[in-house]
């Protein structure tokens, strides 16, 4: 069995079940923690006649790419798929006619059973994959940076 500490910063909390089956069939506890913040909830319906702006466009896709870039450093210790938070547009024709405004996944934190060393390196690995995103982005800027230095 393992525990799994669902952080609610924004919106509500991962829709898992308090008790479910993890990939493997194994027994998984939910653990919520936090509160929803104020804003607009999940789903809400834009205002009538609101278009989808370039502005809605970008932010979508930036949510969208910093998630999947914390499931991808996750690795194994993923407990759930992403969860967006979205706002529904009038438009309809993007994301299934909403924009994704946050999201977050639930991650096993429970500690390994007899085995210290591979509880730091899950720790440690879980602790890097909440700074892939920032990281990620600094790199890219660096990157940026060099190829702006060569042309020079």
């Amino acid at each position: 069995m393992r525990i799994v500490y669902d952080y609610a910063g924004r919106g509500p909390a991962v829709p898992v079940p308090a008790s479910s089956t993890a990939r493997g069939g194994e027994k998984v506890i939910v653990v919520r923690l936090g509160e929803a913040e104020g804003g607009k909830a999940p789903g809400a319906r834009a205002a009538p006649g609101q278009e989808i702006t370039s502005e809605a466009l970008a932010r979508d896709r930036e949510v969208r790419g910093h998630e999947r870039t914390h499931l991808a450093a996750l690795g194994p210790y993923a407990a759930s798929d992403i969860q967006y938070d979205t706002v529904s547009t009038s438009g309809g024709s993007v994301a299934g006619g909403s924009i994704a405004v946050g999201g977050r996944i639930a991650v096993d934190l429970a500690e390994v059973p007899g085995d210290p060393a591979a509880t730091i390196r899950k720790a440690k690995a879980v602790f890097a994959a909440a700074n892939a995103p920032r990281a990620y982005r600094l790199m890219q800027e660096a990157q940026a940076e060099l190829k702006t230095d060569e042309m020079a």
